[in-house]
């Protein structure tokens, strides 16, 4: 669960999160999601394709750090409208568990930068997943509708 932060101004942190990816998480979702390729849950199969080993769903990744950024806004009575990304680097599942770690900070009214990362082999730096994630969220107001109560026509 995401620890949310108040926001005062744009770039201030929303959240820092942590998720486990591991290799029943991934047989899960492909499970549920009917993504059954064998990259996802078979060494051989990643290596086939010339992979150094099976890779988390991209959407899987994507959806985790979505779940959180639904908590912060729904939390503030909002809704999300909007994602956009690119995927940047394949999320490798050797003999272990993988920590992503999921941020955010506001950009603006009505907008989140979200970064997913994972820790490079050595422990020293966070590589990037994918590309930040513009969401975009209203305030749950009816469209139209000001801060004031006042319908725009």
């Amino acid at each position: 669960m995401p620890t949310p932060v108040e926001p005062v101004d744009p770039g201030q942190q929303l959240w820092v999160a942590t998720e486990e990816i591991t290799m029943d998480r991934v047989r899960r979702y492909a499970r549920v999601s009917g993504d059954t390729n064998a990259i996802h849950i078979d060494a051989a199969a990643a290596a086939e394709a010339g992979l150094s080993a099976p890779v988390a769903h991209g959407l899987l990744i994507l959806g985790i750090v979505v779940r959180h950024a639904d908590d912060w806004v729904r939390n503030r009575g909002g809704r999300i409208t909007g994602c956009d990304t690119r995927f940047v680097r394949p999320v490798y599942l050797v003999d272990h568990s993988v920590t992503l770690f999921v941020t955010a900070h506001l950009v603006g009214a009505g907008h989140i930068a979200a970064t997913a990362s994972v820790l490079a082999d050595d422990g020293s730096t966070h590589l990037a997943i994918l590309r930040p994630v513009r969401i975009s969220y209203s305030d749950g107001r009816p469209d139209g509708a000001r801060a004031d109560g006042h319908i725009r026509r």
